[in-house]
């Protein structure tokens, strides 16, 4: 790796896991290896600690000094980063019948000591002549070292929580 390479790293995980807030781009990229078929709409979801003020509609709490800041909001990564992930393991993504929302309740990034613990805790909800066909929590926990790619461990840890649903066979019924 040349040496501007490891500079602009170093910089990202200081800014990452330091007492500065910056607001950083991101841009989420489907690689579930899954596959499934059936047919939802992805509709808005809704990020609950934002909701209650714990955190700012852009921000994934961390456990550490400073802020994770994000130029769009959790939200918003998270509805787009479904639609991506269902699109790319096969799924119909425009059923105007079936309506997929969701509550991110918890996306919490514990950076104290040595390691990094993700957690992301979503309840999903599907919708059909407004009546709710499938609803279930969908929780993933997992392990990184501090000094990791944060970008690849923020969409791991979106991936995983979205392979969780599609894992579901009571999600897929609910899409057929």
């Amino acid at each position: 790796m040349k040496k501007s390479g490891i500079l602009g790293l170093s910089a990202l995980v200081v800014l990452m896991f330091s007492g500065c807030v910056s607001t950083l781009p991101i841009n989420y990229a489907p690689s579930s290896i899954l596959s499934a078929s059936g047919s939802v709409s992805v509709v808005p979801f809704a990020y609950t600690p934002a909701e209650n003020h714990t955190v700012e509609p852009n921000q994934i709490r961390n456990t550490a000094a400073g802020s994770v800041l994000f130029d769009q909001n959790i939200d918003v990564i998270f509805r787009d980063a479904v639609f991506k992930e269902l699109r790319f393991v096969g799924m119909k993504v425009d059923d105007p019948n079936r309506k997929l929302s969701g509550t991110i309740v918890e996306f919490l990034i514990d950076d104290l000591g040595f390691n990094v613990d993700w957690t992301l805790i979503v309840n999903y909800r599907i919708v059909s002549a407004d009546k709710t066909t499938y609803e279930s929590m969908k929780t993933v926990k997992w392990k990184t070292a501090k000094f990791v790619n944060v970008f690849g461990a923020l969409n791991e840890t979106i991936k995983k929580n979205i392979e969780e649903l599609i894992k579901d066979p009571a999600f897929i019924a609910a899409t057929k």
